[in-house]
């Protein structure tokens, strides 16, 4: 029969799906992921064994950014390969990731190194480990270059300071003056930029990454001298005293050869750090294009990511409505245990704990894989109470008929109940789904390399926040109209069959 044959299409859709989220789950190298690290971590990143996984916020030019073309550069990416390769270690790889999860990222083990301008702090110290002094750091004011009003730390009580989250500015800000009103941001560029636009008053951050915007974009100005002496050091783990350490033999080497200087002055030098001239259009097409690579590769990941999560979402809610429609009641309480605990607290603190917390009790995940295991078990928190209610609303007389009809229980629900009910879950669905694709984005806080993070990278170097957001935004509106789209034509298609 031809619903036969549409019941039998969708469960072969939804099994092809699963399975395509195993691939996705799995990294390649899992025959490798449950062996314990080797004893000696420092022979094995020399023998090629072991990858150097280095931890950076490519989002603090001259330090570390993307080029058009997606690579990393900057004074750090540029450091850490010459270190490395002094220190014998064959292969680097670098880890985009927001800066306030370096720390934890070391502490879970998902990378090797912190190195993205990090202060050398005694509360940090707690934490991990550091090399020595690698670049002079220090905090400093500054203000838009038209604001007078601000010419000391005094002057920023009860002013809007922005501050990068995560930094040493946060902290040293709430000890030293605490009258000040904090907008704390994410990224490098939303700091300065709230400052030019006057959505802060001031920004406190390092000195060299300001005086580097200031070169390269103006609007700013730096109020007085440099508020602290802290210096810049690469963060290890406790464990790695051996890695630390060669990584600090290999500083005084360049140190004493002249190649660190070389280094310096190719990122902080007079030719680095000149103006560049000229106005650019309120909307620039260039921007796009230029990095149209960088957003190809990013809209696949992120298509990759929703496509995975909302197999996976369709599954747990399937499976959660029937332990809440089941007469056990231990499969009610757990139904009914998954769907409180999920709706009831919100989906980052689910996504890191997933990708933070679980490598403290033992268990590592890719990030893609923790991406998509948190973005289908929030999302399928929701499908089961959808699939739930659209059982429900078949009125209970058609069961009973079809159970006086001979039929079991289990093949009235298959062929009458169900066929009704999946065609009153569609609209709902349709708007979850929508739901889940924006909230796809967060997952870029772990790591995953999708549309939102890979945007963030490119304004970094472009500082085209205007164009770059309407441009994503635009993608994003495209992919939830396509999702409308297509459960709207599903339900058309289906309702022959009921």
């Amino acid at each position: 029969m031809p619903r036969q044959r549409i019941w039998g299409r969708l469960a072969t859709a939804l099994l092809t799906g699963l399975a395509a989220c195993l691939l996705v789950f799995v990294p390649t190298n899992a025959a490798t992921a449950e062996e314990p690290p080797p004893a000696d971590k420092l022979a094995a990143l020399r023998s090629g064994q072991l990858a150097l996984r280095v931890g950076t916020d490519a989002t603090f030019p001259p330090f570390e950014f993307t080029d058009a073309g997606g690579n990393q550069l900057g004074f750090d990416i540029d450091l850490i390969r010459a270190l490395a390769a002094r220190a014998g270690i064959k292969n680097v790889e670098f880890v985009q990731m927001p800066f306030g999860n370096i720390v934890p990222a070391l502490q879970a083990d998902q990378i090797d190194v912190g190195a993205s301008a990090i202060y050398i702090s005694v509360e940090r110290a707690k934490a991990v480990d550091f090399t020595d002094v690698y670049y002079p750091g220090g905090l400093a004011i500054f203000t838009n270059e038209k604001d007078n009003s601000i010419s000391s730390l005094e002057d920023l009580a009860g002013k809007r300071v922005a501050v990068q989250v995560g930094t040493k500015s946060v902290e040293w800000l709430k000890q030293h003056q605490p009258a000040a009103q904090l907008v704390t941001v994410q990224t490098n560029e939303q700091m300065f930029s709230s400052a030019r636009l006057g959505q802060a008053d001031a920004v406190v951050t390092g000195a060299p990454g300001g005086k580097y915007f200031i070169a390269q974009q103006g609007g700013l100005k730096q109020v007085g001298d440099r508020l602290t002496e802290e210096n810049y050091g690469y963060a290890f783990q406790k464990s790695d005293s051996d890695l630390r350490n060669a990584f600090n033999a290999a500083l005084k080497q360049m140190h004493d050869d002249g190649s660190y200087q070389q280094t310096t002055d190719k990122w902080f030098g007079a030719e680095a750090t000149a103006a560049k001239p000229g106005e650019r259009p309120l909307f620039n097409v260039a921007t796009i294009v230029e990095s149209s690579g960088q957003i190809w590769q990013g809209l696949l990941v992120s298509l990759q990511v929703i496509l995975s999560a909302l197999v996976l979402s369709l599954l747990l809610g399937t499976i959660g409505g029937f332990a809440k429609l089941s007469r056990i009641a231990p499969l009610r309480w757990l139904g009914t245990a998954y769907v409180s605990v999920i709706r009831g607290t919100p989906f980052v603190v689910q996504l890191f704990f997933i990708y933070f917390g679980l490598p403290q009790l033992g268990l590592q995940l890719p990030p893609m894989a923790a991406g998509i295991i948190a973005l289908g078990l929030y999302s399928g928190s929701y499908v089961t109470e959808i699939f739930r209610g659209a059982v429900q609303s078949v009125d209970r007389g058609q069961l009973e008929a079809s159970r006086s009809c001979g039929m079991s229980h289990a093949s009235a629900m298959r062929h009458v109940i169900i066929p009704q009910a999946f065609l009153r879950m569609l609209p709902p669905l349709g708007n979850e789904f929508v739901s889940m694709t924006k909230n796809s984005a967060l997952v870029s806080f772990v790591t995953i390399h999708e549309l939102f993070l890979v945007g963030q990278t490119i304004i970094s170097r472009t500082f085209d926040a205007l164009t770059v957001y309407l441009f994503i935004g635009l993608l994003y509106y495209l992919i939830t109209n396509l999702i409308g789209f297509a459960t709207s034509t599903i339900e058309k298609k289906m309702a022959v069959y009921i």
